[in-house]
């Protein structure tokens, strides 16, 4: 069924990551630490993740194409990531270098990675980490999908799509997407998605309009 679908597939998942796994078994706070007190520790469990997800995956891709690994990481917070430039040269891109490329050595194009929160700074490693694309590029901490693309061109994202002025009505949705989505589409390698879970403040009038809005744009794009 999988080999003749029309649809596309994806695996991987929460919570493969390299530091969202760590954080699962560790705890934030202590893995944060560790990366000062216990760096040994850090690298061979990432060590250990990377050999586990090669082998897993590369025994799914004998059977079966994909469209796209995805990863977990949640490591940003609203004004910047919890995890330093530096740290993140040291303690993830070794791995993502070995896990993206070994899965790009056997046809797989497509890597993305989810992280809530403020990412700029780390943009530039995750590109040269092998990661092709970021979600939910969250708006409430300044990740303007317009200014990202304009910054990094060879970026696809998904999501972007500010939920607190979904929920602000009609006016605020249409000033929301038509700065955004025909930008975006233009560009391409961009889905439009509301940047996270659609909360309870936005009534589903409002999510209606909004639907059937980003429906109209995309049609006539």
């Amino acid at each position: 069924e999988v080999k003749d679908r029309d649809y596309p597939m994806v695996i991987g998942g929460m919570p493969s990551g390299f530091y969202g796994s760590l954080r699962y078994l560790m705890g934030e706070e202590n893995l944060l630490v560790a990366y000062y007190d216990n760096p040994d520790l850090v690298h061979a469990i990432c060590d250990h993740l990377t050999d586990f997800w090669i082998e897993l995956w590369s025994q799914v891709l004998q059977e079966v194409e994909v469209d796209a690994i995805y990863f977990w990481e949640d490591m940003c917070s609203t004004k910047a990531s919890n995890i330093s430039p530096n740290c993140f040269r040291e303690f993830m891109m070794p791995y993502y270098k070995r896990v993206t490329s070994a899965m790009r050595e056997q046809g797989v194009k497509n890597f993305l990675l989810d992280t809530d929160g403020n990412c700029w700074e780390l943009i530039p490693l995750l590109m040269e980490s092998g990661i092709t694309g970021l979600y939910p590029m969250e708006a409430a901490a300044e990740m303007d999908v317009v200014e990202v693309r304009k910054q990094f061109p060879g970026l696809a994202m998904l999501g972007g799509i500010d939920k607190h002025r979904i929920a602000q009505g009609k006016e605020a949705i249409d000033e929301e997407l038509g700065y955004k989505i025909p930008f975006m589409l233009e560009q391409g390698g961009y889905i439009p998605l509301i940047d996270h879970f659609t909360y309870p403040e936005i009534s589903w009038a409002n999510f209606e309009y909004y639907r059937n809005r980003m429906h109209e744009m995309i049609d006539s794009a």
